[in-house]
């Protein structure tokens, strides 16, 4: 049974069609608001370039379609899976093989897959290797609390 948050996503990708570039400018937007009005210059991890589990499909991936947007809007932006893939179609983006090497110096992560392992992730671990410990969690997935309390200021699409 699928969760609230992936419910509200499935839904809200239903009622736009699939406008990625909607939902680009959504994520877009609170990115923008989390670092202060502004992403150019600021480093962004995306997390889920290939949003299906363990795959490198690309195809209408709505994390790159909320990269392409970030790096349009001046951001430097990372994501650290679909390398070749993501490369072939992307190539203005920064590929780092590790997740956990993906989030250095960020000043945002998203949070835009479904992957399992990426939920098993250890917030405090990551917490020193970014220059501002932020996540927008864009798939409901994460565990806020936890990452609250590892010192994360936590947000997510369609919640406060």
């Amino acid at each position: 049974m699928m969760g609230i948050h992936r419910q509200v996503a499935v839904q809200w990708q239903q009622a736009s069609g699939g406008d990625w570039a909607a939902y680009a400018a959504d994520v877009a937007a609170l990115a923008r608001q989390e670092l202060g009005g502004a992403v150019r210059g600021k480093r962004i991890t995306v997390w889920g370039a290939a949003f299906k589990p363990n795959t490198d499909d690309i195809r209408d991936s709505p994390a790159l379609a909320v990269a392409q947007k970030l790096h349009e809007l001046g951001a430097t932006v990372t994501d650290p899976q679909a390398l070749d893939n993501a490369r072939k179609q992307h190539p203005e983006l920064n590929y780092v093989d590790d997740p956990i090497a993906a989030v250095q110096d960020a000043d945002l992560l998203l949070h835009l897959t479904e992957w399992p392992q990426y939920s098993h992730i250890d917030p405090h671990r990551l917490a020193a290797r970014t220059a501002s410990p932020k996540v927008i969690d864009g798939r409901g997935t994460l565990n806020a609390d936890t990452w609250r309390e590892a010192g994360w200021t936590v947000r997510a699409l369609g919640r406060p």
